[in-house]
């Protein structure tokens, strides 16, 4: 019996204990419609979640910029940002208001206009390789004038992505389209690309990435006990050692994007597996999914008996 109770307060420990306070700061979160931005610094080289949803990875120094079409705005405009600590960040979102309930109201009639604005610069496809051909196109709220409609473009970060200094849609079009430039790049960086017109000012987001971590993602293996035994994974990758809460062999392994990777954990016979820590990413470490960049950390419950 106190063995059995010691093994079951060493579980609540592992799941219930915090191992560090938050350490991401958000410098940036902002929502343009559907299009999420957040940037900031985080632990070096570790997956990045919003909301509990992998994202990005911070660099080397710690810093990520991440952008992502067709996120669903949250009621109270606030996001969780994490880079696997205990404690995620909130940051709340500029562009964003808090949803009220709706009251009626009778659908207005159009009112007719004669000098169109720019309404929205959109960018297809928006998670690219270097040199991978990107068509921007800017929006009217009506038909370009005679002469046409120029609208002012400029990328925030040149050095991820460019596109030419102006646009011009041609009289009776409400829409033309550009070429985007995505330029090689040592780690994943976004840029905005910003069209002008008149005092409207919008942007759509690029996404650049390198290779490796645009057609895979990383899963390693943290002890979670001062026990013994080994992780496995299928399909084959990772094949780890844990002695007294220290690992050897394959502890750290990349996937292809997509890959669902189911991992096994057997206790030495002097120790007992007592689960696994519910991290960003590994909720269920039977179906662990891997995302573009995404580094995924596992923490298996190893203790002696």
């Amino acid at each position: 019996m106190y063995a059995r109770a010691l093994t079951l307060s060493l579980l609540i420990l592992l799941v219930a204990a915090p191992s560090a306070f938050a350490t991401v700061r958000v410098s940036r979160a902002e929502l343009n419609g559907a299009q999420l931005r957040v940037e900031g610094t985080a632990t070096a080289n570790r997956s990045i979640t919003v909301d509990g949803v992998a994202m990005t990875t911070s660099d080397g120094n710690g810093a990520f910029k991440l952008q992502r079409d067709g996120f669903a705005k949250p009621a109270d405009c606030r996001v969780a940002v994490n880079d696997g600590s205990a404690t995620a960040t909130t940051a709340t979102l500029s562009g964003c208001s808090v949803s009220t309930t709706p009251t009626p109201t009778p659908t207005p009639t159009p009112t007719p206009t004669t000098t169109p604005t720019l309404t929205a610069v959109r960018a297809s496809p928006t998670d690219v390789l270097p040199g991978t051909p990107v068509t921007g196109t800017v929006v009217l709220s009506s038909a370009a004038p005679a002469g046409g409609f120029t609208v002012a473009l400029e990328s925030d970060n040149p050095a991820a992505a460019t596109a030419p200094a102006s646009v011009t849609v041609p009289a009776g079009a409400s829409s033309a389209t550009f070429p985007v430039t995505a330029n090689v790049v040592p780690n994943p960086q976004s840029a905005l690309i910003i069209g002008s017109a008149g005092t409207v000012r919008t942007y759509a987001i690029v996404t650049v990435w390198t290779p490796s971590l645009f057609n895979s993602g990383s899963l390693s293996i943290l002890p979670g006990g001062s026990g013994s035994g080994t992780v496995t994974s299928s399909p084959a990758g990772i094949n780890c050692t844990l002695v007294a809460g220290n690992g050897s062999g394959t502890c750290t392994a990349r996937f292809p994007v997509g890959t669902v990777v189911r991992l096994t954990a057997r206790p030495a016979a002097d120790s007992s597996f007592v689960g696994w820590r519910p991290t960003p990413g590994c909720i269920d470490a039977s179906k662990v999914t891997i995302f573009p960049g995404a580094n995924i950390a596992c923490q298996v419950g190893l203790v002696p008996r």
